[in-house]
């Protein structure tokens, strides 16, 4: 098979840019933040008539205080009490006194506060005081020699040290800082109680159990207790003494953690992805980890229930044999048993004298003049009232000297059948609105891109047509006229009228342009543009929906050109016809070790969210694997994902040394959306083992939530992360990096963001950010409840 003669008019593989960004600290920037904070509390009013205190503080003498002087205010790690406020503690070369800096015309010496002082050299006091001058009161000048001296051995003055939280108490009396430390308590036996979110003092506490079985109520009290060894979490839920795993991941709903030691109760909610188990394994009702194949399976794990084949003589019974699928692995003649084995054929005649028994073998041979075999007869080829090879063929040689027809311009004899003819992999022809299979353009615009395909103009040009006409369609997007005053309304002649004249020829449903509608839609189909219903499963561009320009193969639904005679079929291998459910009628394979002496190539559909290849030939032409990519053709192997050539592959096994089988997404050209996935071999960054958390990977690692080839569900590996990008970047227009997920901050809506995964929970998380589920990607229907969740970081 020759790539040229592949048709994949809506299969492209999309990849993915990733980015990184560097951070810089000069000294500059790290004061920043301090001296900003600073000056929300005590400050200059900026008028020049002394300092200006910030909210719970008050100006006394020189210095601001706090209000109730009675609180004493408790500071967090790395900070310091200052004026009634907490601030970040200064570095070891930087003094900090309780007085404010001198005003030169009303302080005198006495009150200066400490400089740091320049050690290098020793004090001049031989020399009367300059009382010309200001005194300098300041910190002392140093002299850029002084580096030189040899008992400066220290490290270099990088600034003061600012630390990882800054505490805010602004507004508040009571309760957290934010960063471990207090704003005060309640001493007050008229408001004991200090309300967590407004730092406020208050007359009564509300206890706050929702969720929780064991632990504090919020309020001095508990919850409840936890019984026979067990122990209370974080979160208030009490965790079986059999459990192994860290607490808080017993039913904290971020996935269901197996091989813990007891079930967890996440386990039992949709949509939770499996933690701990391996592919091929699934977590059982008592929390360990199950192969869901059969120990006795001989055969490669990609073939056991993958609705290809009826995998036979496996050791164990493949569920694909109660499907009407293929027998594989029986040879010629040998059928499969109901215990999975393979078993010989029992020939069928019944009365037949000629063609199939059956089993592969033949019912006998004709002679002259009965040459040919029909149902089973010797019959004369050329007798009757047409030659026997036009009962099956409308074109090519009828094998009595004549012709069983002839194909129209445009059209070829292919296996007795009138067919387009095929377009090069660089021309327009079947693909306007699309991208060839080379990756050319037959979209609108492309001639200012200089992207578009050579053909295009002669594929997919107009020329627009208003003879006659005053207003309506020039026939190529554009428009004749307008219709205003007394003739509002324009006919499907092109004249303008007063009467309005519904207009819904060639449509189905939406606008008739008159203020009604040419029809509805059916359950499970919506009205697309041009009105025409399409099937909510359809997954391909609408336009290519019937559009008589060919049969679309592998969009979730079947197109109704797919059953016009002679129609191209767009998607699946050459010679091979689109089946029911809009999946190709092909013996698919996962891996190379399906192809027997051949190779695994292609992508085609095999189901609504699932692509497979087809056994083959390597393209002579074609890059290796590895090799940069924009189009399946361009690979020897035929699989282009990510923007590199791929092998196929079903597990690890499949792979060379160091490559993880995984599922990779194949996607629609026109509009970027996911078609489904398909097993490739992935040369992951970092050492890929499994995870559980993000501490259970090295310390340049991440626990990256992939998606495992057979089940579609997501498969935590350790993967490296070269650099951290800003939290919550935007991913509406760009990609995320890979080791993050493009979500909704809040579920189903919002603008998209990357969020990173956190899979053991908030700890994963940066401070301040809660873990919560969402989407890792969909499996091809429209119900929303059937897609795998993941656990990801998000801003509160």
């Amino acid at each position: 098979m020759m790539w040229f003669d592949v048709l994949p008019r809506s299969i492209t593989e999309a990849h993915r840019g990733v980015r990184s960004a560097g951070r810089s600290r000069p000294a500059l920037a790290l004061l920043g933040p301090w001296l900003v904070w600073l000056s929300v509390g005590c400050g200059s009013d900026g008028g020049g008539g002394g300092p200006s205190c910030g909210a719970g503080t008050v100006l006394s003498g020189n210095a601001c205080v706090p209000v109730t002087p009675d609180v004493v205010v408790v500071c967090g790690p790395g900070t310091v009490v200052l004026d009634g406020a907490c601030v970040p503690e200064p570095g070891p070369d930087v003094t900090v006194t309780d007085d404010l800096p001198p005003t030169p015309d009303t302080v005198g010496p006495e009150d200066d506060v400490p400089t740091v002082e320049d050690t290098g050299e020793p004090e001049d006091t031989g020399e009367p005081e300059d009382t010309d001058e200001p005194e300098d009161t300041g910190a002392a000048d140093v002299d850029p020699a002084d580096s030189a001296e040899p008992d400066d051995t220290g490290p270099a003055d990088t600034g003061p040290v600012v630390p990882d939280c800054l505490p805010n108490c602004l507004g508040r009396t009571c309760g957290d800082d934010g960063c471990e430390g207090s704003c005060g308590s309640c001493d007050d036996p008229a408001l004991p109680s200090c309300e967590p979110l407004t730092g406020t003092c208050v007359a009564a506490c509300v206890p706050n159990c929702k969720g929780k079985s064991c632990g504090d109520d919020g309020c001095g009290g508990d919850c409840g207790t936890c019984e026979g060894g067990d122990t209370c979490s974080g979160v208030g839920v009490c965790v079986p003494a059999a459990w192994g795993c860290a607490t808080e991941l017993y039913g904290a709903g971020n996935g269901c953690d197996c091989a813990c030691g007891a079930a967890d109760p996440d386990c039992q909610l949709p949509g939770q992805p499996t933690l701990g188990c391996g592919a091929f394994e699934e977590c059982d009702a008592s929390g360990v980890c199950a192969a869901t194949i059969p120990a006795s399976w001989t055969c490669s794990k990609s073939k056991y229930a993958a609705v290809d084949a009826c995998d036979c003589g496996c050791g164990a019974v493949d569920p694909d044999c109660q499907y009407a699928l293929p027998v594989a692995g029986c040879g010629v003649g040998g059928t499969c048993s109901a215990a999975g084995a393979c078993v010989a054929c029992v020939p069928t005649c019944g009365g037949r004298v000629c063609g199939d028994d059956g089993c592969g073998g033949s019912c006998g041979t004709c002679s002259a003049p009965t040459t040919a075999c029909d149902d089973g007869q010797c019959v004369d080829p050329c007798a009757g009232p047409e030659p026997l090879a036009c009962k099956a063929s409308d074109c090519g040689d009828d094998g009595c000297g004549g012709s069983c027809g002839a194909c129209a311009p445009g059209t070829e004899c292919s296996n007795g059948a009138c067919v387009d003819t095929a377009p090069e992999p660089d021309s327009c022809k079947g693909s306007c609105g699309s991208k060839a299979p080379s990756g050319c353009s037959c979209v609108d615009g492309c001639e200012s891109k200089s992207t578009c395909c050579k053909d295009y103009q002669a594929q997919c040009g107009c020329t627009p047509d208003c003879a006659g006409k005053s207003c309506g369609s020039d026939g190529c997007g554009g428009t004749c006229g307008d219709c205003a005053g007394p003739t509002p309304f324009c006919t499907a002649s092109g004249q303008c009228t007063d009467a309005c004249t519904p207009k819904c020829a060639g449509k189905e449903c939406g606008d008739d342009g008159c203020g009604g509608t040419c029809g509805g839609c059916d359950g499970g189909s919506s009205c697309a543009a041009g009105g025409r219903c399409v099937p909510d499963a359809w997954k391909c561009h609408p336009s290519y929906y019937g559009d008589a320009k060919g049969c679309d193969c592998g969009c979730g639904a079947d197109d109704p050109d797919c059953g016009e005679a002679g129609a191209v079929v767009f998607g699946c291998p050459a010679g091979i016809a689109c089946g029911s459910g809009g999946t190709c009628e092909a013996t698919f394979c996962g891996a190379d070790g399906d192809c027997g002496a051949a190779w695994c190539t292609g992508a085609w559909p095999m189901s609504a969210s699932s692509y497979g290849g087809v056994c083959g030939p390597l393209s002579a032409l074609g890059l290796p694997t590895g090799s940069p990519c924009l189009f399946d053709a361009a690979c020897a192997t035929g699989l282009c994902l990510d923007g590199a050539c791929r092998h196929h592959c079903g597990d690890d096994g499949d792979c060379p040394p160091g490559d993880i089988c995984l599922a990779l997404s194949v996607t629609e050209g026109a509009s970027g959306d996911s078609l489904g996935f398909i097993g490739a071999c992935v040369a992951v960054p970092g050492s890929g083992d499994p995870c559980t958390a993000k501490d259970s990977c090295a310390t340049d690692e991440v626990c990256v939530a992939r998606v495992a080839p057979e089940t579609l569900e997501p498969h935590y590996l350790c993967e490296f992360q070269p650099t951290l990008p800003k939290p919550g970047a935007s991913c509406a227009v760009t990609n995320c990096p890979d080791w993050q997920v493009c979500v909704t901050p809040t579920a189903g809506t919002g603008s998209p963001i990357c969020a990173a995964f956190c899979p053991g929970g908030a700890a994963d998380c940066p401070s301040g950010w809660t873990c919560a589920q969402r989407p890792l990607h969909s499996r091809g229907t429209k119900d929303p409840s059937d897609d795998p969740m993941v656990p990801v970081c998000l801003a509160k």
